[in-house]
């Protein structure tokens, strides 16, 4: 009987997935919701530059040159009364200061549908600047990618959030 030649291959393939797979931490269970324990304190992230849009979703021009908006630092400092400051430092050197109040975005548990637990998966942050200016920022908990993500208009771009070491 003569053997495929392709046999040699898969074998191989076979021994080096067993191999990758035996080094996998298994330590963690694999269907672990991802919850934020605790929304308070402070989230960084940075916003990256955008193209600047009109109500028409078309680009904005300026002397030619499309519009940009520039990058900006995100810090919100989230506190356990309800309240939250945003701190935006743009690219350019600019500083905004918002105040306003958070509420928690909650969802039934599901992993125990008779259990009465909310989960919070993402806070709303209703801001204002003493200018007048109105910001509403969405951080949500991203169940998949596994990472908490600010999100504001949907003109701007999405941006990764981590917990600041600042005080």
């Amino acid at each position: 009987m003569k053997r495929s030649s392709a046999w040699p291959f898969f074998a191989s393939l076979a021994l080096v997935g067993a191999a990758l797979l035996s080094g996998c931490d298994t330590s963690r269970p694999k269907n672990e919701p991802f919850v934020v324990s605790d929304w308070t304190g402070k989230w960084e992230g940075v916003q990256p530059q955008y193209a600047m849009l009109d109500a028409q979703d078309q680009l904005i021009y300026i002397q030619g040159q499309a519009a940009q908006v520039k990058s900006s630092t995100f810090v919100f400092s989230l506190h356990a009364n309800g309240r939250v400051a945003l701190t935006q430092s743009v690219a350019d050197g600019r500083m905004m200061e918002f105040q306003g109040r958070w509420n928690a975005m909650e969802s039934k548990n599901t992993l125990n549908p008779n259990a009465r637990e909310q989960l919070v998966m993402g806070v709303n942050c209703e801001l204002s600047s003493s200018t007048g200016a109105y910001r509403n920022y969405i951080l949500l908990a991203d169940t998949v990618e596994r990472v908490v993500r600010c999100y504001g208009t949907p003109r701007e771009p999405h941006f990764d959030l981590t917990p600041s070491m600042q005080p």
